[in-house]
C-alpha cells in the first residue's frame, strides 16, 4: 500500500475566486495533478468541512481545506522571518506562527538559528543573543542584541520592567472595555501554567477592548510582568480565552453564518515593544505587522482594523 499524507491548508484571500484544483496544485508543490484528481474523486478533499469533488470548485479566500494525499510528505521547508530592524546594535524580527524562538528539538527550525544563520550569511560577524521569548505559535515581534554592550543594556530594561510590550489578542466574548489581572502564577503540568493563592511569581496584565463582533472579541494586551503563557491564562482566568488556545479551553473551530473555520493555533500577536535604544539612547517604538491567518479571522468576524485605535 503506497503512503498517503494529511494536509490541511487556510486558503489566503488572495486565493478568491481560483479553482479549487489550481490552488492545490500550487499550494501542494510538487504534488501532481494527477494525485489532486485522485484525491478529489476518492472524496478526499474537505472545504470548510464539506466533500468537495468537483476541481473547477471556485474558493472564496478564508476557507480551512484538509485533504488526504498520495506519497510521502516533502521535506519540511525553511520557515521565512521578515526583519523589522536591524542596526549594528539589534535585530528584531516578525516571527511567524509555528516557529520556536529558541532551540527546543535537535533538527528542528528555530528563530535564534536562523536569525543567526542569516547574519552570517551576509558576511557579518555578530552572535544574536534572544532577549525575550514567544511561545511557538504566537506571532510577532521578537528582539535580539547583536552586541555584549547592547545585550547588559536591554537585558537590564527588560528586568526593571521598562520595555513596553503590547500584544493583539482574538478572543472568545464580550469584554469591559478596559480591565486588568494581577495575581501569582507557577508552572503546572502538561504544559499549563496555573494561578496560585501563595508562592508563584506575580503576574500583571492591562488589557483594553478594542472591538467585538458576533460574540468574539479584539482585544489588546500589555503586560507588565513576563511570566510563562501570561496573557493566555489572564485572559482564559476571567471567561475570555484566545481563539484557538485549546490548552486554556480556547474554541477549536470558529463557528460562522456561512460553516465553520478550525483554529490550528492561538490567536496572539506581539504588536510592538517601545524600548530605550542602547545606543542612541532615544525611545524607539517597533511594530510588527499581522500575519495571514490572524486577518483572515477578523475580516470573517467583520472587524475592521483600519478603524482599530492600536496606541494605548
Amino acid at each position: 500500500m503506497s503512503a498517503q499524507r494529511r494536509e490541511r491548508l487556510l486558503v489566503p484571500s488572495t486565493a478568491q475566486g481560483t479553482r479549487l484544483d489550481h490552488y492545490l496544485v500550487e499550494a501542494l508543490a510538487p504534488a501532481s495533478r494527477k494525485a489532486i484528481k485522485r484525491s478529489l474523486d476518492n472524496g478526499q478533499v474537505f472545504v470548510a468541512g464539506r466533500c468537495v469533488v468537483r476541481a473547477g470548485t471556485l474558493l472564496s479566500g478564508g476557507e480551512q481545506i484538509e485533504l488526504t494525499l498520495d506519497g510521502a510528505a516533502p521535506p519540511s521547508p525553511v520557515p521565512q522571518i521578515a526583519i523589522i530592524w536591524q542596526d549594528e546594535s539589534l535585530l528584531a524580527i516578525n516571527k511567524p506562527a509555528g516557529l520556536p524562538a529558541h532551540p527546543t528539538v535537535s533538527g528542528r527550525a528555530n528563530a535564534l538559528d536562523l536569525v543567526t544563520a542569516l547574519i552570517a550569511a551576509n558576511g557579518e560577524n555578530a552572535r544574536p543573543i534572544l532577549l525575550h521569548r514567544l511561545d511557538a505559535d504566537t506571532t510577532g515581534l521578537l528582539l535580539f542584541a547583536l552586541t555584549r554592550a547592547a545585550n547588559l543594556t536591554l537585558s537590564r530594561q527588560f528586568s526593571e520592567h521598562r520595555i513596553e510590550k503590547t500584544y493583539l489578542a482574538l478572543v472568545s466574548g464580550r469584554p469591559p472595555e478596559r480591565f486588568s489581572v494581577s495575581n501569582h502564577l507557577k508552572a503546572g503540568v502538561r504544559g499549563r501554567t496555573v494561578t496560585v493563592v501563595s508562592g508563584g511569581l506575580a503576574a500583571q496584565t492591562d488589557f483594553t477592548t478594542l472591538a467585538c463582533r458576533n460574540g468574539m472579541a479584539l482585544v489588546l494586551a500589555r503586560p507588565r510582568t513576563g511570566r510563562t503563557h501570561q496573557i493566555r491564562v489572564h485572559l482564559a482566568g476571567l471567561g475570555f480565552p484566545l481563539l484557538g488556545d485549546i490548552l486554556y479551553g480556547g474554541m477549536a473551530v470558529l463557528p460562522l453564518v456561512t460553516g465553520s473555520l478550525p483554529l490550528p493555533r492561538h490567536l496572539l500577536h506581539a504588536h510592538s515593544l517601545s524600548m530605550i535604544h542602547p545606543h542612541s539612547g532615544q525611545r524607539q517604538k517597533l511594530t510588527a505587522t499581522l500575519p495571514e491567518d490572524f486577518r483572515m479571522i477578523l475580516n470573517a468576524l467583520e472587524i475592521d482594523t483600519k478603524t482599530v485605535d492600536f496606541t494605548w
